[in-house]
């Protein structure tokens, strides 16, 4: 019998049912687990080992006497670190919030309780939640389970490498840019990024408090698309909404059960790894045997959006994000960001001419967008992002698509050192941040021997996604499926039709069954000048 750690989540919620196993089994099975992977992966900031065993407990001996335990009930998640759980801390991976622990809970954690699930631990994020490699100050660094020499994503970092590892079942992350979506691809499970506001995002400590242009949004992370499908029907959104005036409490848009689908395996911003395409085509292959019509669409107004995006989230020069660091050194993953949306605007502008002179034009447009604005200006970029929305809102329309596939970033796991080039890859999930659309990424297949040869393009951002591709051999590699606001459960649907597809595969990511500690990199190497300071 397979372990149950590495059970899915509608698996051991039918061996509860029946009375096969118990909680408390489920909660000893991670407990078990996360010895063996943590030295290696550390994927928690805190683990509740006494607390979920408390928990599970009590879950067994209530349904012994028969009560219900609700949809999820004994069942153990793990939750982002930045996400309200009363009592712990809520840090964001800064030292100068080490001491903030919440009254109370969040909402999403309220949630996942009424539906009778228990937390078993929260998990690691980067310093600030602004990267894809995951180190901070506070708890150290998180590795990816399927290479120790590559990032988990982030910034749910400990969230994808705790489910991928097998430490945890799922979990709750945010998303602000691709913080769920990338952990999920880069180990190879599924991360789910709802509606703007389709659940309630109530006692989220946020990257960059204020900036409502773009918002995080919570949601979902789990080993399957079924799985998500399990948390979707078991979070009871009414309950939100009576508590949050922002979730709407409405009925999901309607659509035909056959529909047309639209793909695409390049946005045109950042060129994809030769494995994402052939995801994106398993993808398509799977819908089109579902009795779905698939169509090719242009990946409208990307690189718009991601200018928009760049200027949104620099648009106080930083102010807010120095604020919040009080004086804390960046990790050198965060040193570009840092000092692209601190240069002067006269020496921005000589900057970009100069790149576009060096033939540059993606990294120029990258300087030009980033940097503190004036109100005016951030008054004409909101003005901006309007009009974009309304001009995809059409694009969409008149294609006829009631949702799209994609690649699930450019690139399969960034090696460690090489993310700050590689932070353009978001292009793929950014966009839909804007436009507040449900996205969900989907695990597929693993890097092939003979995909590690791309040609990226001459520009620096190309060489550094061709030099990523050589070392990519075996690494976990997704979709992202797409749809208009509201029609969240259509994107889990489609998930779970073309899951099936993938699993047949000999090359599907399971569970790894070994952690190579060999791989680990010296503390030097993975986590520059990094003081642990751990909270009580």
């Amino acid at each position: 019998m397979t372990e149950l750690y590495a059970q899915s989540l509608v698996e051991l919620k039918r061996l509860l049912d029946k009375g096969a196993i118990s909680s408390v089994d489920i909660v000893r099975s991670l407990h078990a687990r996360a010895d063996e992977t943590e030295p290696d992966v550390r994927g928690f900031s805190r683990q509740l080992r006494a607390e979920s065993l408390q928990e599970a407990e009590r879950c067994d001996r209530e349904r012994r006497r028969g009560v219900a335990g609700g949809p999820l009930g004994g069942l153990p998640f793990s939750l982002k670190e930045n996400i309200a759980l009363a009592g712990y801390a809520c840090t964001t991976g800064l030292r100068r919030e080490v001491d903030h622990r919440p009254a109370v809970d969040a909402s999403i954690v309220i949630a996942a309780r009424r539906a009778g699930a228990f937390c078993i631990g929260k998990s690691n994020v980067p310093q600030g939640l602004l990267s894809m490699r995951c180190e901070n100050n506070i708890y150290g660094p998180t590795y990816n389970p399927w290479s120790l020499r590559h990032v988990s994503g982030g910034s749910s970092s400990g969230e994808g490498a705790l489910i991928a590892s097998g430490a945890s079942l799922f979990g709750f992350g945010t998303d602000l840019g691709g913080s769920i979506r990338f952990p999920a691809a880069f180990c190879g499970i599924c991360g789910f990024k709802p509606t703007q506001d389709a659940w309630s995002n109530i006692g989220i400590n946020s990257a960059v408090p204020g900036q409502n242009l773009i918002r995080a949004q919570v949601g979902p992370m789990a080993r399957s698309a079924a799985d998500l499908a399990l948390i979707f029907d078991a979070i009871d959104t009414q309950w939100m909404a009576s508590r949050d005036w922002r979730v709407p409490d409405r009925v999901e848009i309607a659509a035909p059960s056959k529909r047309r689908i639209g793909y695409f395996t390049s946005d045109g911003v950042t060129e994809s790894h030769p494995a994402m395409r052939r995801a994106v085509q398993q993808a398509v292959d799977a819908l089109r045997a579902e009795g779905h019509e698939l169509v090719e669409v242009e990946p409208w107004y990307h690189a718009d959006f991601v200018a928009l995006y760049l200027a949104a989230m620099s648009a106080d020069g930083l102010r807010t994000v120095k604020r919040r660091f009080a004086g804390e050194s960046p990790s050198s993953s965060l040193r570009l960001i840092w000092w692209l949306a601190t240069i002067p605007r006269p020496w921005r502008r000589l900057s970009a001419l100069a790149l576009r002179t060096a033939k540059e034009p993606t990294l120029a447009r990258i300087v030009e967008e980033t940097g503190e604005l004036t109100v005016e200006q951030f008054w004409q970029l909101v003005a901006r992002s309007e009009q974009l929305k309304l001009d995809y809102q059409e694009k969409w329309r008149a294609s006829g698509i009631s949702a799209l596939v994609t690649p699930a970033a450019a690139s399969p796991a960034v090696p460690i050192g090489m993310e700050q080039d590689a932070s353009m890859i978001f292009s793929y999930f950014g966009p839909y941040n804007i436009l507040g659309m449900p996205a969900g990424v989907l695990p597929i297949s693993r890097v092939r021997p003979n995909e590690t040869i791309m040609d990226g393009g001459n520009e620096r951002i190309g060489r550094r996604l061709t030099a990523i591709a050589t070392r990519s051999a075996g690494l976990p590699v997704a979709v992202q499926v797409v749809a208009p606001p509201g029609s969240d459960r259509i994107a889990v649907q489609l998930m779970c039709q073309i899951e099936p597809y993938a699993h047949e595969a000999a090359d599907f990511p399971r569970v790894p069954t070994t952690i190579d500690g060999a791989c680990l990199p010296t503390a030097a190497a993975s986590n520059d000048n990094v003081r642990m300071c751990s909270p009580s």
